[in-house]
């Protein structure tokens, strides 16, 4: 069948879009990844120092950007994994030892436990890491019974890669991302993961006669496309799409972010209900604000979103990979000609047991075309024609993903919670690695008991070689001794759940947590009810 021809140039990345098939060049997409590589780690440095610093009013604004303050970060040699590139790394890595770009839940177990471990982990990733060295495999690992941060921020900087490893087609990008996103993210935090792999996956298929705002606004209308109406993700991107093409001023992103702030943090709007500064929801909020004022200007984008609150440096680091993938290395070097970048990347600063500590992104975007070798036949049913992949067009539109309204009824009561009474514990602020960064430690002879309302409660703490051991009482009924000793990590595993009954009476209800009296660490991290 005859091809549709249309001549395309940026970054050296030519491109001939057809009615039937897509012909990309392996070695100039190459150079794609390779920006994709340093574009998320500039990002990522970048957005770091503001990491969670701002969650409230007053936010920062473009005043606190410059030479002297918050500035770009662009001299790392060799530049340092981050939880925002490193477990895409290990996915790689994963496809390369399996020698599948499907992966298993069993593998993705397999791969966190050698090599995700604490102690530079957080948040739903940590909950399903608990998890699996217990036993359980992805999706199971997301699921809201299971994993009480499965609304976070975590699989939208996990799961890029594999938009990146499936150029042109989303389709096939979300079949292949779908087990590594369903290993944190549930429902709306799955739904704002996907957007961004829909994202990643088209930036080939990019009309590049449009202007790089229109360019990225388009990627952003295609990815929206996926998301069910009644989720909360789509009415922010709705929201923040007004009301940046009502804003005279496209300079002033600090008035929709304000507005962001307003209707979901502090009103709740499309039942959202904010937590934490690690939501899905509100940073991929404020990644929308970031992407839509940046216009598809990179430094614009990063230092929007390195400013914009919340959980700064991942929505930031998202954004640098798409344009850096977008756009291609060489752009990345234009964009900053004073600095000599460096190539080499540190993956043992965070992940370990890997065959190179300190790889470099020119072998990293090597290995990646060989991925996608396989991906663009195997799965694409497409062919390799020289150095031109021949890819199919995908067989049908990008539709919303096919679930009814689904409303999560579990709740989670912090360790902090002032309805706590307790005699001999203490809770301690900063525990990144706890809920809420607080988690509440007893040794001995300690008691705590709160009264809640519901049909179902989980108890999660926080077990270690130095554990010892709870007793818990509801409504007055001894449900026994709970070990809290774990070595399957010197570190610890966070985000255990010690007890749960789901088969509970509606009304109100006591829960007693009572310490033994060996000394050994006694912890309560959080409850999660229903």
């Amino acid at each position: 069948m005859p091809t549709k021809i249309v001549f395309l140039i940026t970054a050296g990345l030519w491109l001939q879009a057809g009615l039937a098939d897509t012909t990309i060049n392996r070695t100039a997409y190459q150079d794609s990844l390779r920006g994709f590589w340093l574009g998320v780690s500039i990002a990522n440095w970048t957005g770091l120092p503001t990491e969670n610093d701002r969650a409230d009013f007053p936010f920062y604004t473009d005043e606190d950007f410059g030479p002297g303050k918050f500035d770009y970060v662009l001299d790392p040699d060799p530049w340092g994994a981050d939880d925002d590139s490193d477990i895409e790394y290990v996915y790689q890595h994963a496809i390369e030892q399996y020698g599948s770009y499907r992966l298993t839940g069993a593998q993705i177990s397999r791969e966190w436990q050698d090599h995700i471990a604490l102690p530079r982990l957080w948040v739903s990733n940590l909950a399903a890491l608990g998890q699996m060295q217990n036993g359980a495999v992805p999706p199971q690992t997301s699921l809201p019974e299971n994993n009480p941060m499965w609304d976070m921020i975590d699989a939208q900087l996990t799961t890029e890669i594999f938009g990146a490893l499936a150029p042109t087609r989303p389709d096939v990008a979300l079949e292949i991302a779908q087990l590594p996103i369903r290993t944190t993210a549930y429902l709306h935090s799955e739904w704002a993961a996907e957007f961004y792999v829909i994202m990643h996956a088209l930036a080939a298929s990019v009309d590049r006669s449009l202007t790089p705002r229109d360019q990225v606004m388009w990627l952003a209308e295609q990815a929206r496309r996926r998301v069910p109406d009644w989720s909360y993700i789509a009415d922010m991107y709705d929201f923040v799409l007004a009301e940046y093409l009502a804003n005279p001023n496209k300079d002033d992103w600090e008035s929709t972010r304000d507005a962001v702030a307003r209707r979901y943090q502090q009103d709740g709007a499309a039942n959202y209900d904010y937590k934490y500064p690690w939501d899905a929801g509100i940073n991929f909020a404020a990644s929308i604000v970031s992407l839509l004022y940046g216009e598809g200007d990179y430094r614009k984008t990063v230092r929007i979103g390195t400013l914009a609150g919340w959980d700064s440096d991942n929505p930031t680091a998202t954004w640098g990979g798409l344009l850096g993938l977008l756009h291609g290395y060489d752009a990345l070097v234009a964009a900053f000609p004073e600095v000599d970048f460096s190539d080499d990347y540190n993956i043992a600063r965070t992940r370990f047991n890997l065959p190179q500590p300190v790889d470099n992104f020119t072998d990293m975007s090597r290995r990646g075309i060989a991925i996608i070798d396989a991906i663009v036949v195997e799965a694409m049913g497409g062919s390799i024609r020289g150095d031109d992949w021949i890819i199919p067009e995908m067989p049908g539109p990008i539709v919303s993903a096919p679930v009814a309204f689904t409303e999560v009824l579990w709740a989670t009561i912090e360790d902090s919670d002032p309805r706590w009474q307790k005699s001999g514990f203490e809770t301690r602020a900063g525990q990144w690695n706890a809920s809420g960064a607080t988690l509440t430690f007893g040794y001995d002879r300690c008691t705590a008991e709160i009264s809640f309302s519901g049909t179902a409660v989980q108890y999660y703490g926080y077990r270690s070689p130095q554990g010892g051991a709870t007793r818990v009482y509801l409504d007055g009924v001894d449900h026994g001794s709970i070990s809290q000793y774990s070595d399957a990590s010197e570190h610890g595993q966070h985000y255990i759940k010690l007890f749960a009954k789901t088969d509970l009476e509606p009304g109100e209800h006591l829960l007693r947590i009572e310490c033994d009296g060996g000394g050994g660490e006694k912890t309560i991290d959080m409850l999660s009810i229903m």
